[in-house]
């Protein structure tokens, strides 16, 4: 076949290798076992290596809805996402809502909790009504605690938690790895690696770092940097394990060129008057499509964050009383 037909041909019916499953852009390399972009894929083949097709693992939707709007095509999931914003824009919130989403997938997911003790952040996915025992109790999720050590009391605080806290911690303390000296971030990167190793996190799953703000309170910034850059590279560059992080939007600007993604909270009152809506948007992220706008959107318990569009009425939204009813039916109200 002369090259002119074949390219003629590629173009409008592209194949695809056998091994690699990428587009075949010259004339393939064919063997009894297949048709293959290049040697080294034929040879693999040859060898009984086999490679997932890549759109099962290397894109994921994260089943936000204001996120997903904006990111139509997926997020790469070798990716260090920042989610960027001021206090009041829900995103801690956002953050317990990717994690979430990701057990609802049936895949496993890490929590690095530096702002709360592992209770407190366990009980943002009960105040929504999103059950995580039985993600603990499965192997499927994983709190590594940089918080509980840095307490002058611990055993006080361990003393006066409530039946219910007290309830939690014991129901989660196979799932917990303490962290004795959380400014070690050699420590922590090795704790993390020990937790995705034994959740068999490659190419599945989530993790979620809690917050920067607290990292950088504790650490230089040079070393901040360095902590990000190193778990980029052995989590999300290597696994194709995605990480997401909160930050406040006064973060240290330095870290920022850092990650693969940027995605910016805002609130705003230039929309409607007297009302301060909360919005994001897509500053960067490598490797992916992504609509260039701001999305106004809004929380709720048990939905989580719903996107919004200038038509609606806000008061609408925020019609809080017309949402009546028992907690367990203001939860689970479509």
């Amino acid at each position: 076949m002369t090259e002119q037909l074949w390219t003629e041909r590629t173009q409008e019916y592209p194949l695809e290798c056998d091994h690699c499953h990428y587009p075949i852009s010259e004339e393939p390399a064919e063997t009894e076992s297949g048709r293959f972009c290049s040697t080294a894929c034929r040879e693999a083949a040859e060898a009984d290596s086999e490679m997932p097709d890549p759109d099962a693992y290397k894109r994921i939707v994260t089943g936000v809805e204001p996120l997903d709007s904006l990111i139509p095509n997926g997020v790469p999931a070798d990716s260090f996402v920042l989610l960027s914003g001021d206090e009041g824009t829900r995103r801690s919130e956002l953050m317990t809502e990717l994690v979430w989403r990701a057990l609802e997938r049936g895949e496993p997911a890490v929590i690095v909790a530096y702002a709360n003790p592992p209770t407190s952040t366990l009980e943002r996915f009960f105040e929504n009504g999103w059950n995580v025992l039985p993600a603990l109790e499965n192997d499927r999720l994983c709190v590594i605690d940089c918080f509980t050590h840095r307490l002058d009391d611990r055993d006080g605080f361990l003393e006066t938690r409530n039946e219910w806290t007290t309830f939690v911690g014991e129901a989660a303390a196979d799932a917990l790895v303490p962290v004795r000296d959380p400014s070690d971030v050699r420590e922590v990167a090795n704790s993390l690696d020990g937790a995705l190793d034994d959740l068999e996190m490659t190419e599945t799953g989530l993790v979620a770092i809690d917050s920067l703000d607290e990292l950088e309170a504790l650490l230089d910034g040079h070393i901040v940097h360095n902590f990000v850059t190193d778990v980029r590279a052995t989590v999300c560059k290597a696994r194709y394990v995605p990480i997401v992080a909160c930050v406040t939007a006064n973060g240290d600007p330095d870290t920022q060129y850092a990650f693969d993604g940027i995605v910016d909270l805002r609130l705003t009152d230039r929309l409607t008057p007297d009302a301060r809506l909360k919005q994001l948007s897509i500053r960067k992220l490598i490797g992916a499509q992504f609509l260039p706008q701001w999305v106004t959107y809004e929380y709720e318990p048990a939905r989580g964050l719903f996107a919004f569009g200038p038509s609606t009425d806000a008061s609408q939204v925020y019609d809080l009383e017309s949402r009546g009813g028992t907690r367990r039916e203001r939860q689970y109200r479509p």
